[in-house]
């Protein structure tokens, strides 16, 4: 089996009256089924460039995308409507679809109970912590069974607390279900940690600077025990090393 997400030599410039701006350059990796990969770099570099280019969003200006499969996308915001139940909001991608299927809606009540949403399904966002309304997003993402999961810092919104916690339950969700996913973050610690690779790009236009495959000494591995990894802080100061614009 080949690749699920394959970028070849693919660049993409933005037009406006006052010019071209390059925003990504000749990029070119692949992604394995199964694998899950960060994508790190500057602010304002292009990296959720790269996943509205993904999802098909945005054209390229050169190269080829291949995605070999059902894209989900998870955004910043959970987005969830205040005026529909947590069931609801749950089902809306499968409404959107036209897929309200009675075997659907059992998976995705399957899916409350799995990850601690069950007893919630009748109640309403703001009744929901941040941290369960992000959980429930990505039900909803999971819920029209997606092959690659693309996650535009999902985790950003929350504070430092929530952010860690959350993290650690999506990326074992993520594991758990067997999903390839294509995550950007500026949290270097979370990209290990979540990670079995990290991509590092330069500033804009964005291309590869560095690709850090991730091997963690862990048992029972979890998001948060790879951070206690013997490991984890010399993929944390390398990567941060490539990072650091004035090295």
């Amino acid at each position: 089996m080949g690749p699920i997400v394959s970028l070849q030599d693919v660049s993409l410039r933005y037009h406006s009256l006052s010019g071209e701006t390059p925003a990504v350059s000749h990029l070119s990796f692949t992604v394995e089924p199964g694998e899950f990969i960060s994508i790190v770099g500057p602010s304002g570099c292009g990296k959720s460039t790269i996943l509205s280019m993904l999802a098909g969003q945005l054209p390229t200006s050169e190269g080829n995308i291949d995605v070999n499969g059902h894209i989900g996308y998870m955004l910043q915001k959970d987005y969830l409507l205040h005026w529909r139940s947590i069931l609801s909001n749950a089902l809306l991608g499968l409404e959107i679809q036209k897929k309200l299927t009675p075997e659907n809606i059992a998976y995705v009540e399957e899916l409350l109970e799995q990850y601690g949403l069950g007893e919630f399904k009748n109640h309403n966002p703001s009744q929901l912590s941040g941290g369960m309304r992000q959980r429930v997003a990505l039900i909803r993402t999971l819920a029209v069974r997606p092959d690659i999961l693309l996650l535009d810092e999902p985790f950003s919104a929350l504070d430092y607390q929530t952010r860690l916690s959350v993290s650690d339950e999506i990326g074992t969700i993520l594991r758990r279900e067997k999903k390839t996913a294509i995550l950007v973050t500026h949290d270097i610690s979370e990209a290990i940690s979540l990670s079995d690779r990290v991509i590092v790009l330069t500033k804009r236009p964005a291309t590869i600077k560095a690709v850090f495959p991730i091997h963690l000494t862990v048992t029972d591995y979890t998001p948060m025990k790879a951070r206690e990894a013997p490991e984890f802080k010399d993929y944390f100061n390398a990567i941060w090393k490539e990072l650091d614009v004035h090295v």
